[in-house]
């Protein structure tokens, strides 16, 4: 196995609610014919936010990362890509459309088509939502492909209620499009719906699925004004309820009611969807980070709830869970291997080989016992019924803490190769790729 770390490039960090990896449901590295592509988020020197960014196109050569486009228009989130298998690549954008000085409103979502060899051809082609809506700079949008059948899918929040949807062809022409409504909280001291958001999305022959984390005020109103007591901000957002969806045919059947498959209301903890995979026997596999309770409220609200991190992995039949089980399991106090004993994040993508053998790279962040930053990457190797049965320590030569990666789930063949864009423990503001050559 051989390893390879560089760097992108490096962009000035303005604090608009969003950055590089922000779309972490979906995935800004592409892989064709043994060429990687990284949409790259950036920001304008004179552009206040929120919308002060824009997106790049780089391509990895024998000279280094090259860009091949550059975007004019301001937008606030990264923009993720999808290639498909006679090698156009899509780049999902959301366009702001008001003058410099307004702060936040209208956008105009849409794709830039990129065409092979040499991809210095594009055309940008606009996302046709079911009905009259106006969208704005807070899009949360999930983009998949599936390159067997050449088709892609694109959803794009409102509000927090609902998300519009675009079915797409090879050449970017709307199949079919629609809405979906998030899950709704019947149990809060206030009902409501559950907007989730940074959704993992996959569009297998047809299929659709989805895996979603709630992202909404905090619905507690205790702990709501406690939080308000600790911080002095009205608001502080809840990522504790796991959610999935499918449906077997977009084109012809609604999407089924929403499963819960994980929640940490009970004691404030947190859940982050990581990545969703559906092999060839529709059997769909999940992975998502869960820890037990915040610790800001446990000492007056929970006080004898332990504080344990894991790396979760659930495999499904439908809705149905056949499993559930921990990657990674480490309680307070516990000490990574390599010295991590107050554990911020740990992050997880699932990666598919040419033989059908699927692997996980995950990640563990968090600061050591004089509170330097430290994070370490590992590789696991699981069998056709989800145990593991190998895991290796990837040695980059600084570890990623943050990542997304070329996926099935946008476009990208299976391969003995794991292409990773992410962030990394030093400097600040640098993007760094990785590659791990599962047959080096």
């Amino acid at each position: 196995m051989r390893v390879f770390q560089e760097k992108i490039y490096s962009f000035e960090w303005k604090a608009n609610g969003s950055g590089p990896l922000w779309c972490w449901g979906s995935s800004c590295i592409a892989e064709f014919d043994n060429r990687v592509f990284v949409s790259a988020w950036e920001t304008f020197k004179d552009v206040l936010p929120l919308n002060c960014a824009f997106w790049s196109l780089y391509e990895r050569s024998e000279d280094g990362w090259k860009v091949l486009y550059r975007d004019k228009e301001k937008t606030r989130e990264p923009a993720p890509i999808c290639v498909l298998n006679d090698g156009k690549i899509f780049v999902s954008e959301n366009p702001f459309m008001l003058e410099p000085e307004a702060e936040r409103g209208v956008t105009l979502p849409g794709f830039s088509i990129f065409y092979p060899p040499d991809y210095s051809k594009n055309k940008k082609v606009l996302f046709y939502p079911c009905e009259p809506v106006v969208f704005i700079e807070h899009s949360y949008r999930n983009f998949s492909a599936d390159r067997e059948n050449s088709q892609m899918i694109i959803f794009q929040n409102k509000d927090y209620d609902r998300a519009y949807w675009a079915l797409l062809d090879e050449n970017g022409n709307t199949i079919k499009n629609g809405k979906i409504y998030w899950p709704y909280g019947y149990d809060y001291a206030k009902p409501q719906r559950i907007r989730l958001c940074y959704n993992n999305v996959q569009l297998k022959n047809r299929a659709v699925y989805i895996l979603g984390t709630s992202d909404i005020l905090e619905p507690n109103p205790e702990w709501r004004r406690y939080k308000k007591e600790l911080t002095g901000r009205d608001w502080d957002y809840d990522f504790r309820r796991l959610f999935f969806t499918y449906t077997w045919d977009i084109q012809n059947e609604p999407f089924r009611y929403w499963s819960e498959i994980s929640s940490r209301e009970k004691t404030a903890g947190k859940t982050l969807n990581c990545d969703l995979f559906v092999d060839d026997n529709e059997f769909i596999h999940l992975l998502w980070f869960e820890r037990s309770c915040d610790l800001r409220l446990r000492d007056k609200f929970f006080p004898n709830e332990p504080l344990t991190h894991s790396l979760r992995y659930a495999k499904l039949k439908g809705s149905r869970i056949l499993e559930q089980k921990n990657i990674l399991f480490f309680q307070e106090n516990e000490e990574t291997s390599s010295g991590i004993s107050k554990i911020d994040i740990i992050w997880a993508k699932f990666h598919i080989t040419k033989q059908n053998q699927l692997h996980i790279f995950a990640t563990i962040s968090g600061l050591d016992k004089n509170n330097k930053e430290v994070a370490e990457n590992w590789l696991f190797e699981m069998n056709s019924n989800g145990s593991i049965i190998n895991r290796h320590h990837i040695n980059f030569d600084n570890p990623f803490t943050f990542f997304h990666s070329a996926s099935v789930r946008n476009g990208c063949a299976p391969s003995n190769r794991i292409h990773i864009y992410g962030s990394v423990i030093e400097p600040n503001n640098e993007m760094y790729y990785g590659c791990i050559d599962l047959d080096g």
